[in-house]
């Protein structure tokens, strides 16, 4: 099946943390009573964090956590290989998504960093996370093409393989800490490697 669009995974997949990883939201996570159901609503409502930190009742860590949060959001690189990688596509004119659980916080972020793409699919702003079938249904929508038409690729075997796969999405696991890059992926999984090799 010829592949007519492709959407990423943000963080460990087109984005690297520059600096530490910190992760803010866990000071929240730690305060509540499940971590398990804690975690979700950070990723699928579109509210800042301070209306987390009042819900909870830990409005006096919230300057500490605009302080990490900052620090984390300015220390955000693409991975070497992307930029390049990313014009190649739209050039053999493949769409191109970024789907991405994530927390109001970093959607613009991940909007600066990756401009010009045909859709941005955040969990925040869609009120599901991967793997709920309903992103990638949006995401399909959003690039306008049939699941087995596009390909998922990312850094999470359950969100960025074994969920689109299930959706009929084709899909292909990034394994960066194995040294695999971007343009790996691609080639592994049949995408682009024509249009990209040059």
């Amino acid at each position: 099946m010829t592949i007519r669009a492709i959407a990423f995974d943000a963080f460990g997949t087109l984005i690297g943390y520059g600096g530490r990883r910190i992760n803010p939201y866990l000071r929240l996570v730690d305060a509540a009573p499940s971590e398990k159901m804690a975690r979700l609503p950070f990723l699928t409502r579109n509210v800042p964090v301070d209306v987390f930190a009042d819900e909870l009742g830990r409005m006096h860590l919230l300057p500490v956590i605009q302080r990490e949060l900052a620090e984390e959001v300015a220390g955000l690189r693409l991975f070497d290989e992307v930029d390049v990688t990313l014009r190649k596509l739209r050039a053999a004119g493949t769409r191109i998504a970024v789907c991405s659980n994530l927390a109001y916080e970093y959607g613009a972020a991940v909007r600066r960093l990756l401009p010009d793409l045909d859709a941005y699919l955040f969990s925040y702003e869609l009120g599901a996370a991967k793997p709920d079938p309903a992103i990638y249904a949006a995401t399909c929508t959003a690039l306008g093409c049939q699941p087995r038409e596009a390909l998922f690729i990312g850094d999470s075997r359950r969100c960025d393989f074994e969920g689109p796969r299930a959706f009929e999405m084709q899909a292909g696991w990034l394994d960066r800490k194995n040294g695999l890059t971007l343009l790996d992926a691609l080639q592994y999984y049949g995408a682009g490697a024509g249009t990209l090799a040059a």
